[in-house]
């Protein structure tokens, strides 16, 4: 028998605090959960900081005995501790090893993909249910294509062939870990994995179904949202995520759809703006690859326990659009979701959390546990509209409409 329902690792970080305060709010009297860490003194300074009455476990993330005992302890890991690849992988391993689920908000694609290789068939043999992209990357992208698929099959019995996203994003802020792990994949060389955009479907035997989307036209006006449009920087994530998705239903259907193309864009407003965001990306890309500029980056930048400000954070808010097509361009959608709070903190807290909260409730329901896929899921398929009506109940708001264009 397991002591614990959830124990969230990594609590004494920032987005750690913000999950342990989350739970502390919304976790129900029932659910039994505890905060880990490797930092006792920091744990400690927690408890008092936010009155706390849960237990504590002290573990080293690449200590293997420390994290198999964490993991013999709980039915759910949520970990904060990134960057994932220096501070994930024993945590993935032994919770696919036990069967113990697992959710986490990393967009390090290429550690996932790693991670999937190595633990992916005995995860699927334990019944571990390993969820990554939990977070802004890639939740609003994943279950916002899922549920304009939903309207699709309902409106007109027909699946989502071609779909762009569309973002736009206000005020929040960059916090360390975020940005940890973004220098952690540049230092590693992982960044040229992500022009693949079949880098997570290593393991499906459907992954021959994406069409790739036309380069020249990335930067550009676009007519579906009135503004000038580059491309999104959690684009090169989110894309890979939903394209798991649509290879994880064409393992249970082969004959869904022969093809599929996702791209996304952060819809700035005027050309001049666009242009110099684009420019921008791009030389951030280039000068990045450069050892002393990552280091003056993590000299300059937010640390790991720093992030936006209390008042930056409930003053953000992001918008995403996906407009969709069938693959005979006789139909057309578009699903529309937003949220008041910033996106990199408020809403990946809420998303992750909410996650492991319905990963604690399967495992209280057997019969519900042997329907449930297992192995390396993606949010949308691990919980379809469970999710989608619990963020709704949180805040977030969804919808899907028709668009009828003009016959010429």
């Amino acid at each position: 028998m397991r002591k614990y329902d959830i124990v969230l690792y990594g609590a004494t970080g920032f987005t750690g605090k913000r999950a342990v305060a989350y739970f502390q709010e919304h976790a129900t009297k029932e659910l039994k959960w505890a905060i880990a860490a490797r930092n006792a003194d920091k744990l400690t300074e927690l408890k008092k900081e936010l009155d706390l009455e849960v237990a504590v476990i002290i573990a080293e993330a690449t200590n293997s005995e420390d994290i198999e005992a964490l993991v013999s302890q709980t039915k759910v890991v949520l970990s904060t501790a990134g960057p994932y690849d220096l501070y994930g992988s024993e945590l993935v391993k032994h919770c696919a090893k036990q069967g113990v689920h697992y959710v986490d908000i990393t967009g390090e694609a290429p550690w996932v993909n790693q991670m999937i290789k190595e633990h992916g068939a005995t995860a699927k043999q334990t019944g571990a249910r390993i969820i990554s992209f939990c977070g802004f990357d890639s939740i609003p992208a994943d279950l916002g294509v899922w549920k304009l698929q939903q309207f699709f099959r309902e409106e007109w019995q027909k699946e989502v062939s071609t779909a762009e996203g569309y973002y736009v994003l206000s005020g929040g802020g960059l916090n360390g870990g975020t940005l940890l792990s973004a220098l952690n994949m540049m230092e590693k060389g992982q960044t040229d994995q992500m022009t693949n955009d079949a880098l997570l479907l290593s393991d499906l035997e459907q992954r021959n179904f994406i069409v790739k989307q036309n380069e020249s036209f990335k930067n550009r006006y676009s007519k579906e949202v009135n503004k000038w449009v580059y491309p999104f920087v959690m684009g090169e994530i989110n894309t890979k995520v939903v394209y798991r998705s649509i290879g994880l239903q064409l393992e249970q259907n082969p004959n869904l759809l022969p093809h599929f193309s996702y791209d996304e864009y952060h819809a700035i407003g005027g050309r001049f703006p666009s242009i110099m965001a684009a420019y921008g990306m791009a030389t951030f890309n280039v000068l990045s690859k450069s050892r002393s500029m990552r280091k003056f980056l993590k000299l300059i930048g937010p640390k790991t326990n720093q992030g936006p400000t209390e008042e930056q954070i409930e003053e953000g808010f992001f918008r995403l659009k996906v407009i969709g097509q069938d693959a005979d361009k006789q139909h057309k959608a578009m699903m529309t979701m937003q949220f008041h709070g910033d996106a990199g903190n408020k809403a990946t807290v809420m998303f992750l959390c909410e996650c492991a909260f319905m990963l604690a409730e399967e495992t209280a329901k057997p019969a519900l546990q042997k329907e449930l896929a297992a192995g390396f899921l993606t949010p949308s398929i691990a919980f379809g509209n469970r999710l989608y009506e619990r963020l709704q109940a949180r805040g977030l708001q969804i919808d899907c409409k028709v668009i009828k264009e003009e016959r010429k």
